[in-house]
């Protein structure tokens, strides 16, 4: 093995125009999970981000499946939450503080 050099890791030179979340995730799953401020059902999901809510089941299982969210059932009533690693994504790694939804 060989020690890594003095300028790594290699930072970008130029600024990319993008979110790099949503260049990660996708424009709606990281609209949805920069939502999730506060807790949020499925409905008001679908209604916030203007998709159907079979749509945002398919989202909301895949940030679940990576750890991004959390998922309690009560009755009918679905509500997902951010998890600690989904807080730290929309957070940039700044803790306290809330990113808003950006509209496109």
């Amino acid at each position: 093995m060989y020690p890594a050099g003095p300028h790594l890791p290699l930072q970008p030179t130029t600024k990319s125009p993008h979110d790099p979340l949503t260049a990660a995730l996708g424009p709606t799953r990281t609209q949805l999970l920069r939502l999730l401020t506060t807790p949020h059902t499925t409905t008001a999901l679908a209604r916030s981000l203007n998709v159907s809510a079979p749509t945002i089941s398919a989202h909301t299982a895949a940030l679940r499946a990576a750890g991004l969210l959390s998922t309690t059932r009560a009755g009918r009533s679905v509500t997902h939450a951010r998890t600690a690693l989904g807080e730290l994504l929309t957070n940039g790694g700044r803790s306290g503080e809330s990113s808003a939804v950006s509209s496109q």
